[in-house]
């Protein structure tokens, strides 16, 4: 099954790099060159697309634009260890040409060609691997009498296979099979200076969250806040998405009343009490990636969260952009990182104690604009949330970090 998919997802890249290699681009012209390319570059094994672009120019997402496919080479869109690719100038434009390092050897009367699955890819991977397979993005609709894990077999705090599970709000029949999934974060959105100022400059956040009894006295006093005190704020307040990432299987053994049995019989971490139930998640994804320069480039799209990092994130790290697919951002969507405009005091000319901005400090201020730190590209889209990876970066890229057209 999974060769059938790698099978499809690599037709589906050639369609798409077909699509652009099939005509001679506009404006390749404009296409910089790295200032240190080589003429010929042998792809090596763990190269990527990435970064072989990058030997040759200055935005690596402008590939399409100088690639020439050779109709006279099998699958002249997909690259292999052992390729020679070499740069040309036709008509005063720069080219990328193709030569097959591993022709096709016929052995008797068949043809043997070179594995699908071996083609390099645009990106490495196994750095996104667990945010194509594992991680959902849950909507508050889809969370209301969603099944959860209520025990653990053995009075356990936590559980592993072969260990029962305990789970309520789970209509199903025997032998049927479940992932459990763990929450992770909330994201949304929140006016940023309300009620000071009515402007729509919002600020992205995400904290922790856990599935609870709305019946709490936290949770009603809440609510009174929310609905009465409150409420020109709260219903200000976007939510983006609840994440929960799969972390097991379970089968059901048994259902009983409103409890139904479980056993975990695979995982990748242990189960929990409060941990949801959920039909199984058969994400068809495409390996092979297609770099092209993102078109959604509203004032607030940040960086709201950071994969194995608390406060920087480098090259081949994944973050989180608070825009998804109805926005339109899209797989393969470019993007460039800037940090955001800093305010500091000018300590030149108006050092601390300075009598002059005694009283009108704003006049020591002075506004630092936004700095570039890297690009990231898009490898999945969800409504409202989107992830990407960091293909390369001057500084690390940190949380609420702005997200521009490249």
């Amino acid at each position: 099954m999974l060769k059938k998919q790698h099978l499809i997802a690599a037709l589906f890249w050639l369609a798409a790099w077909a699509a652009f290699a099939g005509e001679e681009p506009a404006n390749s012209q404009g296409v910089e060159l790295n200032p240190s390319h080589p003429d010929v570059y042998v792809v090596k094994k763990g190269d990527t697309l990435w970064d072989i672009s990058a030997r040759f120019l200055k935005s690596p997402w402008l590939w399409p634009e100088v690639w020439h496919a050779n109709p006279q080479i099998e699958n002249p869109h997909l690259i292999y260890p052992g390729d020679r690719i070499s740069l040309v100038y036709v008509d005063g434009k720069p080219q990328l040409r193709l030569e097959r390092g591993h022709p096709t050897v016929k052995l008797g009367p068949q043809a043997r060609a070179i594995d699908h699955d071996q083609a390099i890819t645009a990106i490495p991977l196994d750095a996104i691997k667990p945010f194509l397979e594992d991680l959902r993005i849950l909507s508050d609709e889809e969370l209301k009498n969603v099944p959860y894990v209520v025990a653990i077999g053995e009075d356990r705090v936590m559980g592993a296979s072969p260990y029962a599970i305990y789970v309520r709000n789970l209509d199903a029949h025997p032998g049927e099979t479940f992932a459990v999934a763990h929450p992770t974060v909330t994201y949304y959105e929140v006016p940023l200076h309300y009620p000071w100022d009515e402007s729509d400059e919002r600020a992205v956040k995400s904290k922790e969250w856990r599935l609870s009894s709305p019946h709490t006295l936290d949770k009603v006093l809440g609510r009174f806040w929310k609905n009465y005190i409150n409420r020109p704020y709260w219903e200000n307040v976007k939510i983006l998405g609840h994440e929960v990432a799969d972390i097991a299987t379970a089968k059901v053994t048994n259902v009983d009343k409103d409890v139904a049995t479980l056993m975990i019989h695979g995982g990748k971490q242990e189960v929990r009490a409060g941990d949801l139930i959920l039909p199984l998640n058969n994400n068809q994804y495409n390996p092979y990636f297609f770099p092209k320069p993102g078109k959604v480039n509203d004032d607030n799209v940040r960086v709201v969260a950071l994969n194995n990092a608390l406060f920087r994130a480098g090259k081949w790290q994944v973050v989180a952009i608070n825009r998804g697919s109805t926005s339109g951002v899209q797989v393969g969507d470019v993007f460039q990182v800037n940090r955001p405009e800093k305010v500091i005091r000018d300590e030149i000319m108006h050092p601390k104690g300075d009598l002059k901005t005694l009283f009108k400090p704003a006049k020591a201020k002075v506004t630092l604009p936004e700095e570039p730190v890297g690009h990231i590209m898009v490898f999945r889209t969800t409504p409202h949330i989107s992830y990407a990876i960091i293909t390369e970066g001057k500084r690390p890229v940190k949380l609420y970090d702005y997200v521009r057209t490249p």
